[in-house]
């Protein structure tokens, strides 16, 4: 059982079917993406919100970035409970703390945090991934930690001062504020067209970055073909 803040919580049936498994002592909160609760004790009580920062800010977050407008927050207010959390898609559930350092996430990694963290566009950082359709980053700050959802196994890479690494934007799922990145094409446009791979993000070290091994999108095309076709 890990913790911190003497918050107890566990990641079960990771990579591939992960649970995030919270035992909130009384009184305790957590804040979860809308639709990700699997179950809770009658002892923890749901209250739903608008995000922090006014309805423009969720409104634009919601927008932007692909998360939903409001959050729940579930509270252990008649004494302790558990309470199961998990992602929309089959994949890993892995642990951050924002306290110290920032992170932007790829939208729809978020699925839940401590109260205090706060979740937001990143003005400055979207120029970059602007340039492909429905692919905005968020950013995730504040005392505390936060638990990003992906689809498929999560692999961290530890990059040294100076080193690049190319990631297929489909795959990234957080990586630290600071960090230095580009967004290109993979190679020329006829590259880009027929070789299956869209655009790429160099990530300049230092710095962690995680990565999904599966893309929602690679997944769905690979089954259309075996879907009934309408007459």
């Amino acid at each position: 059982m890990a913790g911190g803040d003497s918050y107890e919580y566990s990641i079960k049936d990771a990579p591939s079917f992960s649970v995030l498994l919270f035992k909130l002592k009384q009184g305790q909160s957590i804040t979860v993406e809308k639709g990700g609760m699997m179950y809770m004790h009658n002892t923890v009580e749901i209250q739903t919100h608008g995000r922090k920062g006014g309805i423009m800010k969720g409104l634009v977050t919601s927008a932007l970035g692909g998360e939903s407008f409001f959050v729940n927050t579930f509270t252990a207010n008649h004494g302790p409970g558990e309470l199961a959390i998990v992602g929309p898609t089959m994949g890993d559930i892995k642990e951050i703390d924002t306290t110290q350092q920032p992170m932007i996430l790829q939208s729809g990694a978020f699925l839940a945090s401590y109260p205090t963290v706060e979740l937001d566009t990143k003005w400055q950082g979207l120029k970059g991934f602007l340039s492909e359709k429905d692919f905005v980053m968020l950013h995730a700050s504040g005392p505390g930690k936060i638990w990003v959802t992906s689809f498929g196994g999560i692999m961290e890479k530890d990059l040294q001062a100076g080193e690049v690494l190319s990631v297929d934007t489909g795959h990234i799922v957080a990586f630290p504020d600071h960090m230095q990145f580009s967004v290109r094409r993979v190679g020329n446009w006829k590259s880009t067209i027929l070789s299956g791979e869209g655009l790429v993000t160099d990530f300049v070290g230092p710095g962690k970055v995680l990565l999904q091994s599966r893309t929602l999108g690679a997944f769905v095309q690979s089954i259309l073909p075996m879907l009934p076709q309408q007459g």
